[in-house]
């Protein structure tokens, strides 16, 4: 099953559209995540909108569900131009169907999409669309909405040149106590997650360990301004499998 949610960045102009993959349903992980935040399934949820500095409950929830997006999750994104927004189900859902035959997944296949992604809906063999989630309900799509925002803010980076920086704190690696950009530690530990080309890792020699994510986890609409898609094939274009620590 798919889930699916975006991200609209209106003063930069581009939609960053997040699609979270799970072989099996991730409901009881998220509700135990919202649970154990002491919060309430099925009326609170994550949102990556939601103010967290001021909420411990909303922390712990966004660090939970981040775990699962990592533990349970296989990602893509299609980066859109605001013009799209009308018909953005639309595209999704053959962005969609791209992915799952780029990558073989097996069929018939669910997707998921969030309420609020307007569009009409073609018939693709073998795909079940289920438009107009609420995430309260669905929680498959908090995970989505977890990928949308975060890829959107690798674009974000990308295009701005501007990022946060954190401190490290979990002492088993290596930079632990220094300060880090925001988005190279989003990418670190995204990288793996997206689906990407099939290669023979036993082929590859040297430092040869760049894996293509464009047309299999990354795809970008022909609408999208110069600036927008120059940014989002820098960002999306590939995935680097080395050791980066």
């Amino acid at each position: 099953m798919i889930f699916v949610d975006e991200s609209i960045q209106e003063t930069l102009g581009y939609i960053c559209v997040g699609f979270a993959y799970c072989k099996e349903a991730p409901d009881e992980a998220i509700n135990n995540a919202i649970t154990q935040a002491g919060l309430v399934p099925g009326v609170d949820e994550y949102k990556s909108g939601y103010r967290m500095a001021s909420s411990s409950a909303r922390h712990s929830l966004r660090e939970s569900i981040y775990q699962i997006v990592l533990e349970r999750c296989n990602l893509g994104v299609y980066i859109a131009p605001l013009s799209e927004r009308p018909s953005l189900l639309t595209s999704t859902v053959d962005v969609a169907e791209q992915l799952i035959r780029r990558n073989d997944l097996d069929l018939p296949q669910y997707i998921f999409v969030d309420q609020g992604i307007a569009g009409c809906i073609d018939p693709h063999s073998g795909i079940k669309i289920i438009p107009g989630c609420d995430s309260r309900l669905v929680p498959g799509i908090q995970l989505a909405d977890f990928v949308a925002y975060h890829c959107s803010y690798l674009l974000k980076c990308a295009l701005t040149g501007m990022t946060k920086k954190i401190i490290i704190e979990d002492p088993p690696l290596p930079l632990t106590g220094e300060e880090v950009d925001l988005d190279w530690i989003l990418r670190t530990d995204f990288r793996r997650h997206f689906f990407v080309e099939q290669r023979n890792v036993e082929e590859i020699t040297g430092d040869d360990w760049f894996f293509k994510l464009a047309g299999f986890g990354a795809f970008f609409s022909s609408g999208l301004s110069q600036e927008v898609r120059l940014a989002a094939e820098e960002t999306f274009d590939s995935m680097y499998f080395g050791c980066v620590w």
